[in-house]
């Protein structure tokens, strides 16, 4: 056996140090790659914020068994941290099904991001008909965390092929049309369900002059890391509301440019900034 001595860590192979170096820096750089990808696909979901709440306990406790000599603590943790990857499975049983179903379904990239584009374009083309027109709407996408399933309770299943035609009669106004209060869900470039009612953000920080519709957008980004386009009927304006922030939008440009942002998991682009470097012709 070999001994590698890596940042303090003493690493063992039965190569070569050569080899074993090769062998030690290749591991460690599979499990860091396979760590940030499981990171990224559990980032926003209730189950990460659990994940992060049983460390701190685990940690806080671990500290004060050890600080105080609490053995019977010390020995459940010890116990408990055997079975940790087992809690991991189970808490986020949901994300890595979805996962395993995404790699099993082998379905071309470019594909996906054509589709994406094109359903953009649909749905920019409807928001900003309905600014124009003082036609409310909230359209929720989802990412990477699945909207609950107790909010999907509400609202009306509908699967269909994004159109503005079809976003229009969802949320023209009439005594016929009930799915018009709701929002509109959209799962993998599809409107998934219609009329889902969303829990109200809490926010007490929140300015006086948005009213349900905005306290709904804001409050399923606060739970999950979905986009939200939210559509005022008072002011006739477009906004985009994204972990728990509400952002007005001055045209169509930004819209499209701060869409296709989030979706690459960047952040949006500071008002003052797009204010002072961007133009504010079409739009809203």
């Amino acid at each position: 056996m070999f001994g590698i001595d890596l940042l303090g860590l003493d690493l063992f192979t039965d190569k070569p140090s050569f080899i074993g170096w090769l062998t030690v820096i290749l591991d460690l750089l599979l499990v860091t790659y396979l760590v940030y990808k499981f990171l990224v696909l559990v980032r926003g979901t209730r189950a990460f914020f659990m994940l992060i709440g049983l460390l701190i306990i685990l940690g806080f406790s671990a500290f004060i068994s050890h600080y105080l000599d609490l053995f019977t603590i010390q020995w459940l943790i010890a116990n408990l941290t055997n079975y940790f990857f087992l809690f991991i499975i189970i808490i986020f049983q949901n994300e890595i099904r979805r996962a395993l179903t995404r790699v099993g379904s082998g379905m071309n990239i470019f594909t996906a991001v054509q589709q994406q584009r094109e359903a953009f374009e649909e749905v920019i083309e409807a928001v900003d008909r309905m600014a124009q027109i003082r036609l409310g709407a909230i359209i929720v996408f989802e990412r990477e965390a699945r909207v609950e399933d107790q909010i999907l309770t509400s609202g009306d299943t509908i699967d269909g092929v994004i159109s503005k035609e079809l976003l229009w009669s969802i949320f023209n106004v009439t005594s016929e049309n009930p799915l018009h209060d709701g929002a509109i869900i959209i799962r993998d470039n599809r409107i998934y369900k219609a009329g889902v009612l969303l829990p109200l953000s809490e926010d007490k920080r929140m300015e006086k002059k948005y009213g349900t519709r905005h306290r709904a957008a804001l409050g399923i980004t606060e739970s999950t890391d979905a986009i939200v386009l939210v559509v005022s009927e008072e002011r006739g304006t477009i906004s985009i509301c994204e972990g728990g922030k509400l952002v007005a939008m001055e045209n169509l440009t930004r819209l499209r440019n701060e869409l296709m942002r989030l979706l690459r998991r960047q952040s949006l682009t500071p008002s003052r900034w797009w204010r002072s470097k961007g133009t504010r012709s079409g739009g809203q």
